[in-house]
């Protein structure tokens, strides 16, 4: 599979702790920063004539974001009679700052469900949530690899090996969790996901908690396998088939509150783009290599995900995102707990 889609960056070990510690000082200079930069957004732009407002939606290049590179690309939104225009961001975390700062006005499915916690603390009321993105055992985006051939049967099979995790304390922290879960107490190493397949097939590590792609990218390259896929469900949830809403498409408030008329034809183009996912996910599929390094072969083969969108959220549905909520809360990555019921658009 390409190699572009192994970017390397730093690789980091670690205690639970020191990550704590580590990420409430990056949080307080991202709270921080976005308090400064958020003041130079705030003043709106003066003109003598009244324009149409035109909605700038941030996302990074994952599959989860499919919905959004659907609706643009096949001019639902334009059909609409609304301006609408996708913004690339690097990660998740740019998408949220420029958010909070003002630079855009909603984020596309895949951008990070806690990263987006701490920036509704931030700024309470700041958005809405239109749609989530879940996973579980039918609907893979996490997973346990390995390598391909190795002979471990189940997680608990690893204990005493060389284990990787994501960057960052919600990797760390699911990471840690999940292998607890399995009789596990082996710190796991921090490593940027694109370099997990790398790392196995070179044998620096033995196994990774990681994120499609990689599940699908190490089978295409015949490097790894899936020890286990839907792994936070089962283990963080305690049902494999309960959904793990780990990322959302938000609307600002501000922008929600100015232009109601807008919204309303925006929220219709958006949910023909994920009528168009659920119905015709091969064409679907297609439009991943014009917005992601996904090339062909990957894109037709990476699994489908499920979504949730607001007028779908039920007890059933707001219970689980909750307990996501929840356990960041208790293991203090969110300051204090948020009530998710509150924060689902409602037109």
């Amino acid at each position: 599979m390409s190699s572009d889609l192994r970017l390397g960056v730093d690789q980091h070990r670690t205690s639970s702790t020191s990550t704590l510690r580590k990420f409430r000082l990056k949080r307080s200079s991202f709270l921080g920063a976005v308090a400064a930069g958020s003041a130079s957004f705030a003043l709106p732009l003066v003109s003598g004539a009244q324009t149409a407002p035109k909605l700038l939606v941030g996302y990074w290049p994952v599959s989860a974001a499919l919905p959004f590179f659907v609706a643009e690309k096949m001019g639902f939104f334009t059909a609409a009679g609304i301006d609408v225009e996708l913004v690339k961001f690097a990660d998740q975390v740019k998408v949220t700052e420029a958010l909070l700062a003002g630079r855009i006005d909603a984020t596309a499915t895949g951008t990070g469900s806690t990263q987006l916690a701490l920036a509704q603390i931030a700024q309470p009321n700041l958005f809405k949530i239109l749609a989530a993105n879940l996973s579980n055992a039918k609907s893979v985006l996490d997973e346990i690899i390995v390598a391909k051939g190795a002979p471990y049967k189940k997680i608990s099979d690893l204990k005493g090996k060389r284990l990787a995790t994501g960057v960052g304390p919600q990797a760390v922290l699911e990471a840690q969790l999940i292998f607890a879960k399995n009789g596990i107490d082996t710190a796991p190493m921090e490593m940027s996901p694109s370099q997990h397949i790398a790392s196995i097939a070179a044998g620096q590590i033995d196994a990774a908690y990681t994120y499609e792609p990689n599940g699908t990218v190490g089978r295409l390259d015949g490097t790894t396998s899936v020890l286990e896929g839907g792994v936070r469900s089962k283990y963080l949830l305690g049902d494999a088939n309960a959904p793990w809403y780990g990322g959302a498409a938000v609307l600002s408030t501000d922008f929600s509150t100015k232009h109601p008329a807008f919204v309303k034809k925006y929220v219709a183009g958006m949910k023909r783009g994920f009528d168009e996912v659920r119905t015709k996910i091969d064409a679907a599929r297609r439009i991943y290599p014009d917005y992601t390094r996904f090339d062909a072969k990957l894109a037709e083969a990476v699994p489908a995900l499920d979504y949730t969108l607001y007028d779908e959220f039920h007890a059933y549905e707001i219970g689980y995102f909750q307990k996501n909520y929840d356990l960041f809360a208790e293991k203090h990555i969110l300051s204090h707990k948020l009530d998710v019921a509150s924060m689902i658009y409602r037109p």
